[in-house]
């Protein structure tokens, strides 16, 4: 599974990325994650499978799924300030099995 992980910088969200990776690696999945600025997403269409906003843009989730056409939710602010890799991870298995 690919995750793209969208917040204003892409800086707060790099401790999300890091504990979702240790999420996936301690139930020994394979993913990869990346965080990225929300000026930068033209650059990840077609890239990804599923992408997490971060909770401070939320207002741009219409925006964010239309231009990378793949499942989009916000992070639950409280999984978000916390930096829950499992609780993140879980968001974005359930958005790609619908």
């Amino acid at each position: 599974m690919k995750i793209l992980v969208v917040c204003n910088a892409g800086m707060s969200s790099s401790i999300l990325v890091n504990k979702i990776k240790k999420y996936a690696e301690s139930i020994e999945k394979s993913i990869e994650v990346r965080a990225v600025s929300s000026a930068s997403i033209q650059n990840e269409v077609n890239k990804w499978d599923v992408c997490l906003l971060a909770p401070q843009i939320q207002y741009a989730l219409n925006e964010v799924q239309q231009q990378l056409q793949i499942p989009t939710a916000v992070v639950d602010m409280r999984v978000y300030a916390l930096a829950d890799g499992k609780a993140a991870y879980e968001t974005a298995c359930q958005l790609i099995e619908g």
